[in-house]
């Protein structure tokens, strides 16, 4: 590459910008700097001969200019012409490849000074808001959120330039709200304090670090068994994924997916679980209730052909002989050490209950002869039998006087 090929009769060489550049040239230096930007004076009236056709100004050529393609250039309608740019004389200067795309060339530092004067009085502004927001607050906040307002308003800045950043401006800002789950802001500090772990990021593969304990898939991070089978599923921190899943909102969702399949195979394609989540939950919703008010006339129609309400309205049995409200203790032997002991029953029967007219309840009489219990009132011996009174008495005396 160090000659031209023979096809490429140029007369000079080529390739400059990769050759060792000439000391004898002056170039441009680090403060040397031209206008950009600057025009030269009011724009032209007319179009003038050698202007740019797009725009009308004299400083550049049409292919050089640097606003939008118009769709009937200046040249034609002779409107809107702009004025010249300067094109400073460089005085023999050559500038290089970075030097002519130098981004900060004929930059202004008293030009920062408007972005700072911008951000003081949006931070003025910020200041004011919270000390408003602070006024609101409840009486448990405000001693804390006015300190730190106060050390706001004494914090000295620089003139030039900010120490401070945005990202620092809105953690300060947000300090004064409730601590996020896993970190804690210090406000006085503007420090952020986060945890390393916490509950919800311990690995399934921890609970039990037996090898022949529940297997667990790296690949979907999944463990369908309980990694400790001992420990009841209620009471374990992790049950396995086949728990999980069957519990909180898993079975309603199934049930909104089951809907969803069963009215496709009705032909109603208008629900989808996925598609239509909103539309689905509002059909289902709707079905449910039509089918407890179907149940619930149901029951009301049996009920009045039938009977049978007062049957809902009794107290369980449970309710009746179960627990009390009477406060006992117990020594190591079983005996009573305060409070008043229960009442053993004496039969698991219902007692002083009668039925069928009777006068006295089964148990009451002994047949000697036949070696049965039955009711004093009418010495019969067959059970839930209906009440002779004296007459049965008197019958089954001379039955007995007949066969001996």
């Amino acid at each position: 590459m160090a000659q031209v090929p023979w096809y490429m009769s140029t007369g000079d060489s080529t390739l400059e910008h990769q050759r060792k550049p000439d000391e004898g040239k002056a170039h441009a230096g680090l403060d040397d700097w031209y206008v950009r930007g600057q025009r030269a004076g009011p724009a032209a009236k007319k179009f003038r001969k050698g202007a740019c056709e797009n725009c009308g100004a004299m400083s550049h050529k049409t292919k050089e200019c640097m606003e939008r393609p118009r769709k009937r250039g200046a040249r034609w309608t002779g409107k809107d012409i702009r004025p010249d740019e300067v094109v400073q004389d460089l005085g023999g200067l050559k500038y290089d490849y970075d030097a002519k795309r130098d981004r900060w060339n004929g930059y202004d530092p008293a030009m920062h000074r408007e972005v700072v004067e911008r951000h003081e009085a949006i931070e003025e502004e910020r200041r004011r808001l919270r000390e408003e927001q602070v006024d609101q607050q409840a009486a448990t906040d405000v001693g804390a959120a006015k300190k730190i307002a106060r050390k706001d308003k004494t914090r000295a800045r620089d003139d030039d330039f900010e120490s401070s950043s945005s990202d620092e401006e809105d953690e300060e800002k947000y300090a004064d709200k409730a601590d996020m789950v896993g970190q804690k802001i210090d406000a006085d500090k503007r420090i952020t304090v986060r945890n390393l772990r916490i509950r919800e990021d311990r690995a399934k593969y921890l609970y039990n670090l037996n090898p022949e304990s529940a297997y667990y898939d790296p690949k979907t991070r999944s463990m369908r068994e309980a990694p400790d089978p001992s420990v009841r599923a209620e009471d374990a921190p992790y049950a396995g994924d086949a728990f999980e899943r069957g519990r909180g909102d898993a079975a309603s969702m199934q049930e909104l997916q089951m809907f969803a399949w069963q009215a496709e195979s009705r032909g109603n394609s208008m629900l989808h679980m996925q598609a239509n989540p909103t539309v689905n939950e509002l059909q289902f919703q709707e079905h449910r209730q039509k089918k407890e008010q179907r149940n619930e006339q149901m029951k009301q129609s049996i009920l009045e052909r039938y009977g049978g309400a007062e049957h809902f309205d009794a107290v369980p049995k449970e309710l009746l002989s179960g627990q009390s409200e009477s406060y006992v203790e117990y020594n190591a032997a079983g005996q009573v050490v305060r409070g008043q002991e229960r009442a053993r029953p004496r039969s698991r029967y219902e007692e002083d209950v009668l039925e069928n007219n009777h006068t006295a309840v089964w148990g009451s009489w002994y047949d000697l002869e036949a070696g049965t219990w039955g009711y004093a009132c009418c010495h019969n011996t067959v059970p839930h039998a209906y009440c002779t009174g004296r007459a049965g008495i008197e019958a089954a005396d001379a039955s007995k006087r007949g066969s001996a």
